[in-house]
């Protein structure tokens, strides 16, 4: 089985860099969308906690190559390859958690001449509930340390994520 995993995941990495653009999920929430097709445009039929763990089913080849078909409790659907990271087993798979990627600022409001409330040290965990884009940047609205506020988005990332944003 872990050998199996193992195979899937490597495939689905050399596919995943094979491709000279390479289509990454937006940043939503900490948790995962499970679809019911390879892709955004596919219903959500299910969203999966961060650090919930996943069983793979296959990671596809072609157009279906940022995608992984996978089994959640009792539904299987397909989730963005970008948001998964290997268990701490290292016999499954789980959603991959959202730390910052440096030193970053909680705001209180999107944009950089909102007041600093928090100074939020590199790889901490945070709680994402939502994303949005303006006309240059993405700000996302966080909890930390029982503060809410807004990051900038490109601060976070998947921690362990196997292919990356």
């Amino acid at each position: 089985m872990q050998t199996k995993l193992c195979s899937l995941l490597a495939a689905a990495s050399l596919s995943l860099c094979s491709g000279s653009a390479l289509a990454l999920p937006r940043l939503v929430s900490d948790a995962a969308n499970l679809r019911s097709g390879p892709g955004a445009k596919w219903p959500v039929i299910a969203q999966i906690p961060a650090e919930a763990k996943v069983h793979v089913i296959d990671c596809g080849p072609g157009w279906k190559r940022d995608w992984c078909h996978v089994r959640y409790r009792t539904k299987k659907g397909y989730v963005a390859a970008a948001t998964l990271a290997p268990a701490k087993s290292g016999r499954s798979v789980i959603v991959a958690p959202l730390v910052t990627r440096d030193v970053t600022k909680l705001r209180t409001g999107p944009g950089e001449d909102w007041k600093t409330i928090a100074t939020i040290p590199p790889q901490t965990q945070v709680n994402v509930s939502g994303c949005s884009r303006g006309w240059q940047n993405k700000w996302c609205k966080v909890r930390y340390e029982g503060k809410s506020g807004f990051v900038d988005g490109a601060f976070l990332k998947r921690r362990g994520a196997l292919f990356a944003q």
